[in-house]
């Protein structure tokens, strides 16, 4: 085992942005993580009030069916994400970090925004759910650029020896989204006059998402590029020489790499759609507690995700990202089915096994995120990265509150579900176990790198985690 340090980084690829203090740098973090913070609040509203959607804009009566009509909505939405990657994750690798993210808060808060203003089925029948849908397409487009760009951004950005701790603080911020919206919809729902909250204070929580993005976007547009992005500008202005683009380049040298990555990310894109936008659907269905008590067991699995998100990402960043992924997808494995039985088995369990899943998913977070940017170059880090993380988050992540549904209404348990987690945290398992030692010496020799080879030989940069 052994700890990449700055003194083994090359003479050219600075360890921090020019004239800018571990303060700045931090406040840089901060913003950007703010920034995230709007944006996945309302990725996660959906989830929240999705038995209302269902209610609201597909017809009366249908119940079941119309439950997983807006989970289909939602597997469907996915479909975008990987076009966003490709749109905005070209700007980024080429243009910067910052302008990409200034875009995706933008389009993503707006179209948030406009559900809320969807009329329902009763008032403009099929074209409700259809409006519903090209929301979330729309939404779906600025999520597929969005998460990549950001992990990157806050990595770049992330001293040396602390690289999880800075996406640790993105993902962290990530979950305080969803969480503010599930505190949201559980204090609206308790405190808004009865009827009031079903037929339209549900729609209050979309409308929060322009204020939100504004506030993210303004702190965005006060930041700086990180120094790793500024010494690969620096590289092609002094080659003058036209890079071919990022989705080319990524797809001609790291397609392999891309794929097995989409299979290693089964486990957190699963887990973390199913927490998000399913975990509410799945407590309000444990008939001894009540609507309200439902919410604030979902509040407070995604508080334990908050939690765990930051206290487990210093260790990742000692630990190193194999060892880390070891203990996410171990604990993934042994937890997520004693977590959903708690969950469905009273008041005690509901919140008993909301707060086991949460931890689970907070650790889990960590190593996942982290290697969404460090096993990629520079150069196409934001594209190679994020094509892995949003075709998993389409296939695996978008269709795993539909299965869910699914198969617990044809099973009568959550057992199935739950066996289909530890399937896929295995898998995580097994690649990095095979592969993870190749991966970590890759990163740490084309660090700062234009495309996949070292910038020179036997040069490394440090990525901040011990190499295990």
């Amino acid at each position: 085992m052994s700890t990449t340090s700055q003194s083994s980084a090359p003479a050219d690829l600075p360890g921090d942005v020019p004239g800018q203090s571990q303060r700045d740098r931090r406040r840089t973090i901060i913003a950007a993580s703010a920034g995230n913070f709007a944006e996945w609040y309302d990725w996660g509203v959906y989830g929240v009030v999705a038995t209302l959607l269902a209610d609201q804009f597909f017809p009366e009566g249908e119940g079941a069916l119309a439950l997983v009509s807006v989970y289909a909505v939602f597997a469907i939405s996915y479909l975008t994400r990987p076009l966003g990657t490709i749109v905005f994750g070209h700007i980024a690798d080429t243009v910067g970090r910052k302008k990409a993210l200034s875009m995706t808060i933008v389009i993503t808060c707006t179209a948030t925004a406009l559900i809320g203003l969807i009329p329902t089925y009763a008032t403009i029948g099929y074209a409700a759910p259809l409006l519903l849908l090209a929301l979330r397409l729309i939404q779906s487009l600025g999520t597929g650029g969005e998460y990549s760009t950001a992990i990157s951004f806050v990595y770049e950005h992330g001293p040396r020896g602390g690289k999880a701790r800075a996406v640790g603080v993105l993902t962290a911020m990530t979950f305080v989204g969803f969480l503010v919206g599930s505190v949201l919809a559980t204090g609206l729902s308790a405190a808004l006059p009865e009827g009031v909250w079903e037929s339209w204070g549900w729609r209050l929580l979309f409308w929060l998402a322009l204020p939100m993005g504004g506030i993210g976007l303004y702190l965005r547009r006060r930041t700086e590029e990180g120094a790793e992005f500024q010494h690969l500008q620096e590289l092609q202005e002094r080659k003058s020489a036209r890079r071919r683009s990022p989705v080319h380049e990524a797809l001609r040298t790291s397609w392999r790499k891309i794929l097995l990555f989409f299979a290693f990310l089964g486990t957190w894109a699963i887990i973390s759609a199913t927490l998000t936008s399913y975990l509410a659907t799945f407590l309000k269905q444990n008939e001894s507690i009540t609507t309200t008590q439902a919410y604030g067991a979902n509040t407070l699995a995604s508080a334990m995700v908050v939690v765990f998100v930051l206290l487990f990402s210093p260790f990742a960043d000692r630990l190193g990202l194999r060892r880390a992924t070891i203990v996410g997808s171990l604990l993934v494995a042994v937890a997520v089915v004693p977590g959903f039985i708690l969950a469905g088995s009273g008041l005690v369990g509901a919140y008993a096994g909301a707060a086991l899943l949460g931890a689970t998913k907070g650790v889990m977070a960590v190593p996942s995120l982290l290697a969404v940017s460090q096993i990629f170059p520079a150069g196409i880090r934001v594209t190679a990265g994020g094509l892995s993380y949003n075709l998993a988050q389409s296939v695996l992540g978008g269709t795993a509150p539909l299965v869910a549904v699914t198969l617990n209404q044809a099973f009568g348990s959550s057992l199935v579900f739950s066996s289909y987690l530890v399937f896929a945290s295995l898998v995580t398992l097994v690649i990095m176990l095979v592969f993870g030692r190749t991966w970590i010496q890759d990163s740490e020799s084309h660090s700062g790198d234009v495309g996949g080879a070292p910038s020179r030989p036997g040069a490394t940069a440090g990525t901040g985690a011990v190499s295990a």
